[in-house]
């Protein structure tokens, strides 16, 4: 036992001193290849909208209920926080695989001579793996690496429900705002119908203009059923972010009292690689890999794996005998060490190192394709911004002049000036300007929480630490 003692003790005094081959890892040169956004015309700083908690970006508090009910109970965001506990499990096990292993043996071993049938043996086993290589290190490097991507990846599965609830949402308002349309223009043209339908009887209008007054209304009311079942689509939708099943969803207002902020700030590029959790999941991904490179690189060393094997237990030829600690048992203590000498591989090595490289490079490249894809979200969100702002302007016109133009019409028809279709036309004009307003503002407010979501919002520490300590 002392001697097992001194071979721990130099073992574990050694350890420290082994290097671990192969590349440590570095972020990759250039990896953000701009220094301001595209499109961005004001001088960029460091403060950022993404600096804002969720609950401070949108300043809606039904849509705030809403985020907070989705964080309780999305189940995407739960599976990801049980992939978390599992790779700390595997964490565990890696940093386990370089201390000391102790494990219960027993054989049985046939006896070629003498009278008895058989030998048997019952102990104690210890071996130690001493890293002299690193192979052991760069494992339990790569999968911490591991490790820490899965709870990146926690993060950007939050930030990605936070944004798919608010654009849901602003949705559903817009599904009510369009159904509102369709109902006042409903009741327009039935109007109109009516004041027809009374002067065809009076020898006014014609019969021909009452069938174009029916078919515009009957086009009109086409559009309802199709609009209500978009919108349960939608509430179906953000139920199912919510982790319910399929229910009426009651909503309040329009997409109108949805603020957005006029100016928004969004930081300097370089922040997106530490602010954005999908990416920091690609680099600690890419760190796992380059980790990876140095495990297969010592996995081709002669003697790389030496184990030190310990047995202290007893020996019997009677399986009996083996419990009643009388003889013929006997207790047999030995010690020595286990070599593992890859010598001839038939190229296995080498070629697990070349797939290792390899899979380093594919992280790395989708490392950049990751930075390139961030900045052209932002640069997407923003450009949204400012053209929907203009379409916006432009529609709100286009709204009041069809609103007088059909006014006009209106006048001119009863006073005999026009034809019913010109009316007809200009209904048609105020209501397709009307539709195109509302969806400009959905997709203007959508852009805002898409830019949020793109500079790296929508994610809580406090929020990721509590969901964690849910699922141990």
């Amino acid at each position: 036992m002392k001697l097992l003692r001194r071979v721990m003790v130099l073992a574990a005094a050694a350890l420290p001193a082994a290097c671990a081959i192969g590349p440590d890892y570095q972020r990759p040169d250039k990896v953000m290849p701009v220094q301001e956004y595209h499109g961005v015309l004001s001088p960029q700083q460091a403060e950022s909208y993404a600096d804002l908690d969720w609950i401070q970006a949108f300043g809606d508090p039904r849509l705030d209920e809403l985020i907070r009910i989705a964080l309780d109970n999305n189940l995407d965001l739960q599976i990801a926080a049980a992939r978390v506990e599992e790779y700390r499990g595997l964490a565990r096990v890696s940093r386990g695989a370089m201390g000391p292993q102790v494990r219960g043996t027993g054989s049985t071993v046939p006896s070629a001579v003498g009278d008895e049938d058989a030998s048997y043996s019952l102990g104690l086993a210890l071996s130690w793996e001493i890293d002299l290589f690193g192979k052991l290190r760069r494992a339990s490097e790569a999968t911490r690496a591991l490790l820490l991507a899965s709870e990146d990846n926690a993060r950007a599965v939050m930030a990605t429900l936070v944004a798919e609830v608010a654009t849901t949402w602003i949705e559903l308002l817009d599904r009510d705002a369009e159904l509102d349309i369709i109902g006042r223009t409903i009741k327009l043209q039935e109007d109109s119908l009516a004041l027809v339908q009374s002067q065809n009887r009076n020898g006014v209008a014609s019969g021909t203009e009452v069938q174009q007054a029916m078919s515009q209304l009957a086009t009109t009311r086409a559009q309802l059923p199709i609009t209500e079942q978009q919108r349960v689509e939608t509430e179906n939708r953000l139920r199912f972010l919510l982790g319910f099943p399929p229910d009426h969803v009651a909503s309040a207002g329009t997409p109108g009292a949805f603020p957005a902020p006029p100016d928004v700030p969004v930081g300097l590029p370089a922040q997106l690689l530490t602010r954005r959790p999908d990416l920091r999941r690609l680099e600690n991904e890419l760190h796992s890999a380059t980790a990876g490179v140095g495990v297969a690189q010592a996995s081709r060393f002669p003697y790389l794996s030496i184990a030190l094997t310990s047995f202290f237990g007893l020996v019997s030829p009677e399986l009996a005998r083996l419990f009643d600690g009388k003889d013929p048992a006997q207790e047999l203590f030995a010690i020595g060490p286990a070599f593992d000498m890859p010598i001839y591989t038939s190229g296995v090595g080498k070629g697990n190192v070349e797939a290792a490289r390899a899979r380093a490079r594919q992280a790395e490249l989708a490392y950049r394709q990751g930075v390139l894809q961030s900045l052209r979200e932002v640069s997407d969100s923003l450009s949204a911004q400012v053209r929907l702002g203009e379409f916006i302007a432009h529609n709100e016109e286009r709204v009041a002049s069809s609103r007088e133009l059909l006014r006009l019409q209106q006048m001119r028809y009863r006073s005999g000036v026009v034809s019913y279709l010109e009316v007809i036309d200009a209904e048609r004009q105020l209501f397709a300007a009307e539709v195109d307003l509302v969806r400009a503002r959905r997709d203007r407010l959508v852009a805002y929480v898409l830019l949020y979501r793109a500079l790296g919002g929508g994610w809580s520490q406090p929020e990721i630490d509590r969901l964690l300590s849910a699922t141990k």
